[in-house]
């Protein structure tokens, strides 16, 4: 898949339409969120549109937001590349900007193509039941009950060594784009193809249920995350920050 093909404002209304918010209200174009389940700045921020002509106006309308929730208000500034204006303008207004990242896009043959499948086995489930939340807790992963909210069409996956939980991820759909989240390995295992089969398994449910394309977001600041990505043929599309107020 080419990269210059790739829309960045396509690729994250997939991510909203993918990821759990209990409020999700549109709004001249925006998307205002909020979770009192998930304490997750993509549950908590709002998504502007492709273009913002008043960011003052825009910015009294998502305070409104957050003020009636008794939270503070979080725009998600993304994709940065276009939204320079808007992050110059809540800058000026006291927003400091927080968690640097990356989204990266690939398409789904690809990974299946370049994923090398190991001696592990996955276990696809349609929530996080079984032991999701323990083998995400073993590998890191904060628990987070929340995520059974998920209302697209989903998979949330093991990995195996044996009967030994190893790592996991969930994968969920919107139209032809799998969004890919919460892939963590336990420490022992990594840098042993434990992601790579995860996300191979993905990508085989994902071009069965007909997408074509995946996306995922990485911290900036994770070189091995990204390096790990790239390889199995994932590429940047564009970045973002969180400005908080």
């Amino acid at each position: 898949m080419a990269i210059d093909q790739v829309d960045p404002h396509e690729v994250e209304r997939a991510a909203a339409a993918t990821w759990p918010a209990s409020t999700v209200r549109p709004d001249a174009g925006w998307l205002l969120r909020h979770c009192g389940v998930l304490d997750r700045k993509r549950s908590n921020s709002a998504l502007p549109p492709a273009v913002v002509d008043d960011p003052a106006a825009a910015a009294e309308r998502v305070e409104r937001f957050y003020a009636g929730r008794g939270a503070r208000p979080v725009v998600q500034v993304s994709p940065l590349e276009a939204h320079r204006e808007l992050d110059e303008f809540l800058a000026g207004r006291g927003y400091a900007a927080i968690a640097r990242a990356d989204a990266m896009v690939a398409g789904t043959a690809d990974v299946i193509a370049s994923a090398v499948a190991r001696e592990f086995a996955v276990r696809l489930d349609t929530g996080p039941r079984d032991g999701w939340f323990a083998a995400g807790a073993g590998a890191g992963r904060p628990v987070e009950p929340g995520l059974d909210a998920v209302r697209a069409p989903a998979r949330f996956a093991i990995a195996f060594a044996g009967p030994i939980p190893v790592g996991v991820g969930l994968f969920a759909l919107a139209g032809q784009w799998c969004g890919v989240y919460c892939m963590a390995t336990a420490e022992r295992w990594r840098r042993r193809g434990v992601a790579g089969t995860l996300l191979r398994a993905g990508a085989r449910w994902a071009a069965e249920a007909g997408a074509t394309r995946m996306f995922l977001q990485v911290e900036a600041d994770n070189p091995g995350a990204v390096l790990l990505y790239e390889r199995v043929g994932f590429a940047r599309s564009h970045g973002y920050h969180y400005r908080v107020r």
